[in-house]
């Protein structure tokens, strides 16, 4: 039978509690900036996941209905949408070294939601983000027979990538957009990434191309 009276009732003594606190808190050290450098990693690969998967449903968007998202008029018609937004939390602001023109993803032109398009048959003028407004006879896309829109193309209204922020779509270079310029102009779905502000050129004469830690997907536009 087991005397309680001889059992070791010690326990840790100070000393041994503190040094087994700074052993853990060495490996700790050691290993936080593993951790957070595969999470950063991850949030990256989202994005570019999510952007690629937003390009695909404008493609499927374009199929059905024959035209780009940048409708802004009854009918639809119009083509005065410079930016589509997926979200209207909208970074503002140029990284260090980015073109003067990087900034516009963040506040050029007039807007319209990219839920609009893609979740909601609103493609006229009066966005609502509960599509009350959506499937109008005559003002957004027919549901049946030719040119029908055939959505949602996508899971959300509001779309953000993995920092909170929208992605923004350059929605004035699709052929038949506002964009009336000679030069063939690549259209992106383009997150701000991990530092919140714009690297990628924004202009009628510059050339898009994905820049400092943007993250995007370009739109293959074969019109």
């Amino acid at each position: 039978m087991l005397d309680l009276r001889k059992v070791d009732r010690r326990g840790f003594t100070l000393i041994e509690i503190v040094i087994a606190v700074a052993i853990v808190a060495i490996f700790a050290a050691a290993i936080s900036p593993m951790v957070f450098r595969h999470l950063e990693d991850a949030k990256i690969s989202k994005a570019q996941n999510e952007s690629e998967v937003l390009a695909t449903a404008i493609l499927g968007y374009y199929k059905d209905v024959g035209k780009w998202p940048f409708t802004d008029a009854n009918g639809p018609s119009g083509n005065g949408i410079a930016r589509v937004i997926s979200s209207d939390v909208v970074p503002t602001g140029e990284g260090p070294g980015a073109p003067a023109s990087a900034d516009n993803w963040g506040d050029y032109g007039n807007t319209k939601r990219l839920g609009d398009y893609l979740f909601y048959n609103n493609a006229d003028n009066d966005s609502n983000p509960n599509g009350n407004r959506a499937n109008q006879n005559n003002q957004d896309w027919p549901t049946t027979g030719a040119n029908a829109w055939r959505g949602p193309y996508v899971s959300d209204y509001e779309i953000t990538d993995p920092w909170g922020s929208a992605y923004v779509v350059n929605a004035r270079y699709f052929p038949g957009g506002g964009g009336n310029v000679t030069n063939r102009h690549k259209v992106f779905v383009l997150s701000a990434g991990p530092n919140g502000v714009w690297d990628t050129a924004f202009a009628d004469g510059e050339t898009e191309e994905i820049l400092g830690d943007d993250i995007g997907t370009l739109v293959t536009i074969r019109n």
